[in-house]
């Protein structure tokens, strides 16, 4: 069973991380500058560019399976 404090800490994390890929989330932007944001974003957090991506895959993943479960 998680404690209270547990999941404050998870939410915390999960708004931390939310905040660092949310510019990278704009599906206007091409491939390229996405990369060069990212790079750029990392370097400023002290995180590599590869934990910002798995961020967001994380990000995409959870949203594309909620989506798909409102449907059915």
């Amino acid at each position: 069973m998680k404690t209270n404090e547990t999941i404050k800490w998870q939410e915390e994390q999960a708004l931390q991380r939310y905040q660092l890929i949310a510019p990278l989330l704009d599906e206007s932007l091409d491939n390229a500058k996405r990369i060069q944001m990212r790079e750029a974003v990392a370097e400023q957090n002290g995180i590599s560019p590869r934990t910002l991506y798995r961020y967001e895959a994380a990000y995409r993943k959870y949203t594309v399976n909620h989506k798909y479960r409102r449907i059915f």
